[in-house]
């Protein structure tokens, strides 16, 4: 209850011992005024793994995490938090460690089923704490699972009821509508914890997951919930006057449809701090959900307790990225014809085995083929890549397999794989299930940590982004075809020095020799002496359409034909046409088989393309579009590109003849690389270029739809 104050302000006459009194009696006053005028909103989401966010539709969060939900709040955030290590990833214990601010082996809660047994008269809730520092503080406690009503709490309200009621709850709390035997109408509250559990159940009903549906929609549904707590908090009579803090955190990750498996997809979730002195940016080192505790109880002013294991968070953020992505970089390999290093660094690569293949048809421009046994790229030992005791570091590349890994092969790496407790690090594949991707890195046995799964789909190019804080955690990132950004985490505070003896090799481990070789594409490989942002890793995946360093770089990047581009008629152009179908690229290829002189014309979905020569006859441009006429040829003899004369439900297949100079074909441009048109004209119709909805060994048909409809294009202009 607010207390009247209003005597004070008369004039007194004291006694030099009672003015000692009255100014220690002002000072108690002062620090009781301000506790009343700091609030907290304490949010655990049951099952919001560290990447929920990041694929979620989420204003509410976005504004919290970006400092713009109200004027004087910043945000410190991490979506790269962990869980405790030393119980599974399961709600009990992590609930107890929420609200506790100890892990474990100090609440001796190690499970769901042994909650009621907690050690709380020594590890008390925090709004206990918060009680007995000040009982007329006002304290509202609000669950979903009622297994946490077995933690000891002294709070004012107490409520088990399910996420949509105990929302409804929060805001008539907040409002100061909320009217019960322990909750008088319109008290102010104070503290206010609230747990919320659907996003788990979400996870539980098919996958906690960035590409599963019900999973993300979910978090967004959670993210409207918070939001409209917000408005409330907003709404409120005097909230220009009034010291909010909001903390959101979550118990646990989850991999497929469970959790508590000691992983760092298990591991990875999210950590906010939002305030008016909380700093704006990322939350340095490495937070634990366990922190909530403490840094709700600073913000009241309350002394943590040694015995905590939280440590108080927000008030240190990690300094902003450069203003250029390029800044440290150390190499980078585009592999447009070689293995050259194009950042100006001259750290150029060198087959190290085998006869790697750069082919047509990659993220951008070509790419290099890793395939055969002992095949691998080597970029030697160099100085620039010794990252020792503690220099950050990201490793990078575009990734593409068109089946299971066998074994466990490395993507790059300077270990001796033999043993992942070897000196080194390692970008694997396969680390586990034969479509996965993860992280291995040490300098003995003893600090090894291995940062995995994410698993990933064939066939489709996959961003692989692997960043090293040294004094914090080492993150993977995996970027879908489709638009889905993957991310786990893991401390490597304790990790020593990492220098090997041994080359840094790509498709290999350090020796050259281990007994599984990588098989998979590859583009636009690099590295880089420094951890990049997740803001970096976002706009070199631009939502899995990617952005190529060359392009970053200012160098002769990839070309492709647009309305913009200067095509001339009677010039002939050398290039290859590739699609994307269900985030796999397509490109458009010769059938090796020949009948009666002609090849059928497919789309091979593991994204190679055959080089073909585009005969420029006309080009006319309106309206910001290019029509370019002509024919289009496969080099090397292979054929013409024509229509089939026969027509089955509006269809022609499409095929190269060897005996004809080709159909007379118009390509329509656009400013997108990504959307040109092929089409034809066969007896008096036009019928545009499509693939076929069938997928058959990797391979779509290619055909003339002749209603007509047109399936969109890029095509590439090769040297």
């Amino acid at each position: 209850m607010t207390s009247n104050f209003s005597w004070l302000k008369k004039p007194l006459s004291l006694k030099p011992s009672q003015r000692y009194f009255f100014a220690g009696a002002l000072t108690m006053l002062s620090s009781a005024q301000t506790m009343a005028s700091n609030h907290s909103l304490l949010i655990a989401v049951d099952g919001l793994r560290g990447d929920g966010i990041e694929n979620s539709v989420t204003p509410n969060f976005d504004k919290l995490i970006q400092g713009t939900w109200a004027e004087g709040y910043q945000g410190a955030f991490a979506f790269y938090a962990q869980t405790m290590k030393d119980a599974a990833p399961n709600s009990g214990p992590n609930h107890v460690g929420i609200m506790t601010g100890v892990t474990s082996s100090k609440s001796s809660v190690t499970g769901n089923s042994d909650v009621h047994t907690g050690r709380y008269d020594q590890y008390p809730h925090y709004q206990s704490l918060l009680e007995r520092h000040n009982s007329k503080l006002n304290t509202a406690y609000l669950v979903t699972w009622s297994t946490d009503m077995q933690i000891a709490n002294n709070a004012d309200l107490k409520i088990d009821s399910n996420d949509a009621g105990n929302v409804a709850n929060t805001l008539a709390i907040i409002n100061g509508t909320y009217q019960s035997n322990d909750w008088p109408r319109g008290t102010t509250p104070d503290s206010i914890f609230l747990f919320l559990d659907d996003v788990d159940a979400a996870g539980h009903a098919c996958c906690f997951a960035a590409s599963d549906t019900g999973y993300v929609d979910e978090v967004a549904d959670v993210d409207k919930q918070i939001g409209s707590i917000l408005a409330a908090i907003k709404a409120r009579p005097n909230f220009g006057n009034e010291n909010w803090q909001i903390v959101v955190t979550s118990d646990h990750g989850g991999r497929g449809s469970s959790h508590g498996i000691h992983a760092a997809d298990n591991y990875t979730i999210p950590f906010l701090v939002v305030s008016k002195s909380a700093k704006q940016g990322y939350l340095t080192g490495v937070p634990k959900n366990y922190d909530a505790a403490p840094t709700v109880l600073a913000h009241h002013g309350v002394s943590v307790p040694s015995n905590m294991d939280g440590v108080v968070r927000g008030n240190s953020v990690q300094q902003k990225a450069p203003e250029a992505i390029e800044t440290d970089l150390i190499t980078y390999l585009p592999f447009e014809g070689d293995f050259h290093d194009k950042s100006g660094n001259h750290l150029h690569a060198h087959v190290g085995g085998g006869s790697p293949e750069v082919n047509s048809g990659g993220k951008f421009g070509r790419f290099v083929a890793i395939n055969g046994d002992k095949e691998f790229l080597t970029l030697g030992n160099p100085s620039e890549l010794d990252f020792a005791h503690a220099r950050d570091f990201t490793l990078m590349t575009w990734y593409r397999v068109n089946g299971d890994q066998h074994g466990d092969p490395v993507i790059v790496g300077n270990k001796n794989w033999d043993s992942g407790s070897n000196r080194g690090t390692l970008l694997l594949a396969n680390e586990g299930n034969g479509d996965d991707v993860g992280i291995n890195i040490a300098s003995t046995s003893a600090d090894r940590k291995d940062i995995d799964p994410i698993d990933y789909t064939f066939n489709g190019w996959w961003l692989l982004v692997a960043t090293f804080d040294r004094d914090g955690s080492a993150t993977l990132y995996a970027g879908s075809p489709t638009g889905e950004l993957n991310i786990i985490s893991g401390s490597i505070e304790d990790v020593g020095d990492i220098s090997s003896s041994l080359d840094w090799n790509i498709g290999q481990d350090g020796t050259g020799r281990y007994k599984y070789n990588l098989k998979a594409d590859l583009d636009d490989f690099a590295v880089w002496g420094r951890a990049l942002s997740i803001d970096e890793v976002r706009t070199l995946y631009n939502g899995g359409a990617g952005t190529e360093i060359n392009r970053i770089l200012g160098n002769v990047s990839t070309k492709y034909l647009t309305a913009e581009s200067n095509i001339i008629a009677g010039q002939d152009y050398s290039v290859i046409i590739t699609t994307v179908v269900d985030g796999q690229t397509c490109g458009l290829e010769w059938d090796a088989t020949l009948r009666n002189r002609e090849r059928n014309a497919k789309w091979d979905c593991a994204g190679r393309a055959d080089p073909l020569t585009l005969k420029v006859n006309k080009v006319e441009s309106s309206g910001g579009v290019k029509r370019v006429s002509g024919y289009l040829v496969a080099q090397g003899g292979k054929g013409a590109f024509e229509w089939d004369a026969d027509m089955v439900s509006n269809e022609r297949n499409a095929k190269f003849d060897e005996g004809t100079s080709g159909d007379y074909l118009t390509f329509t441009l656009s400013n997108s690389a990504n959307s040109s048109k092929i089409s034809a004209i066969a007896y008096d119709k036009e019928c545009g270029l499509e693939w076929d909805a069938d997928l058959i060994g990797g391979e779509r048909n290619a055909k003339f739809d002749c209603r007509p409809r047109y399936d969109s294009f890029t095509i590439q202009l090769l040297d």
